[in-house]
């Protein structure tokens, strides 16, 4: 939610808003009361003229990265992935299924997002997800793990349990924001053997050839790739499942490179996520690797992916850090490191180019960052010129 300046409440708008809520615990006697008090304050914060809800189309797209923010972790598609998810990240079989409804409400402006999620999660949501209503389009805007901004512009998705009177809860919803509509969209998305088809969705992905990305429960690459050389990972909540072409372009530019800074060599893996590079670069030979995430559950995937790999915990060592504070980062790191790969976003990527610089072995040490979008190359030529020589770019 957003940190939002106290305001005034008129008493007809206070007695609308407990008026709905009352309504909806009658309905749903199981709602806890934290939720109900989450309500009323953002029904006195919405009192001064909340609005801004009309209804526009939208293609929803996975920003290049991490744009999604949710209200528990603020990674994308984890909506679709939540009820086949354990607290570890990693698939469950025991957990899942259900049908349920979807209400989708575009074009929302981005100062009243903290009001809506904290009421539509307050009258059942089970999560809400918020991301750019621009994306796909010039006046995207890039935003990343850390931030305390909301774009300008956002599209709210919540999900609703199967059987919930939806146009009672907007109906609430309207009562406590005090506004005069808000247009949605529902979906219902039916129940579903959800193990099975967040299974069936991640496939082998070939990066170059002889070089794969293979998810735990495939076992055989496609004919005559028998021999290629494989990087297995349970798909989870960490980035880097091999879909994301930034994912491959990284991979791939270590195996074109590994003789040059590969293989016994030191390598760093900075946004680690799932620790497919990290892995990959060890699988290809080098002596050690590090990696370094912002998020734990990030580092325990990595952990996990690096035994399914065969990776001895002694040749890969993790850290959870952001770059901003020397204490949590690894710290024999400094001007011994042969290769360090970030594929997150231009924003740490260009923030982080002192530190990279600092690791990277002089003369020789080598930088691979991703993440970056064709018109940002510029940006990241400026950030690394100080410190490196033969800037080049590959594009996907």
């Amino acid at each position: 939610a957003l940190d939002l300046a106290p305001t005034m409440a008129s008493a007809c708008n206070v007695c609308c808003a407990v008026r709905a809520l009352l309504r909806h615990a009658r309905r749903v006697p199981s709602t806890p009361s934290t939720r109900v008090l989450s309500s009323a304050r953002a029904s006195a914060a919405a009192a001064a003229g909340f609005n801004g809800f009309t209804r526009a189309s939208a293609t929803v797209a996975t920003h290049r990265g991490r744009p999604v923010q949710t209200t528990h972790r603020g990674r994308p598609d984890q909506t679709r992935l939540a009820s086949t998810l354990n607290p570890e990240g990693t698939i469950d079989a025991n957990l899942g299924g259900g049908s349920v409804d979807q209400v989708r409400i575009t074009r929302v402006d981005g100062s009243n997002v903290g009001e809506l999620q904290d009421v539509l999660l307050s009258l059942g949501a089970t999560c809400c997800s918020v991301e750019d209503a621009d994306l796909g389009t010039e006046r995207e805007t890039e935003l990343y793990a850390g931030d305390d901004e909301v774009w300008h512009s956002c599209d709210v998705t919540a999900m609703f349990a199967s059987g919930v009177d939806i146009d009672a809860v907007m109906a609430d919803a309207v009562d406590i924001l005090g506004v005069k509509a808000i247009e949605y969209v529902v979906e219902t998305i039916p129940d579903n053997d959800w193990v099975n088809v967040v299974m069936d969705s991640f496939v082998p992905i070939k990066v170059s050839d002889g070089l794969w990305i293979v998810p735990e429960w495939a076992k055989t690459l496609p004919a005559g790739e028998e021999d290629g050389m494989s990087v297995v990972l349970e798909p989870g909540l960490a980035f880097g499942t091999g879909e994301h072409p930034t994912t491959r372009l990284c991979l791939g530019w270590l195996r074109d490179n590994a003789e040059a800074c590969v293989r016994d060599k030191h390598v760093v893996d900075f946004g680690t996520g799932s620790g497919v590079l990290a892995i990959g670069a060890l699988l290809m030979g080098a002596a050690k690797a590090t990696g370094v995430d912002v998020d734990p559950l990030s580092v325990k995937s990595a952990r996990r992916n690096a035994r399914l790999n065969g990776v001895d915990d002694s040749r890969l060592a993790l850290f959870c850090a952001d770059g901003s504070d020397d204490d949590d980062l690894p710290a024999d790191c400094d001007g011994t490191v042969d290769c360090v790969v970030a594929n997150i976003l231009v924003g740490p990527v260009t923030q982080l180019a002192p530190l990279f610089a600092r690791y990277a072995k002089k003369g020789s040490g080598r930088v691979c960052v991703s993440g970056v979008l064709a018109t940002q190359v510029p940006t990241v030529r400026d950030a690394y010129g100080e410190w490196f020589d033969d800037l080049s770019h590959e594009e996907e």
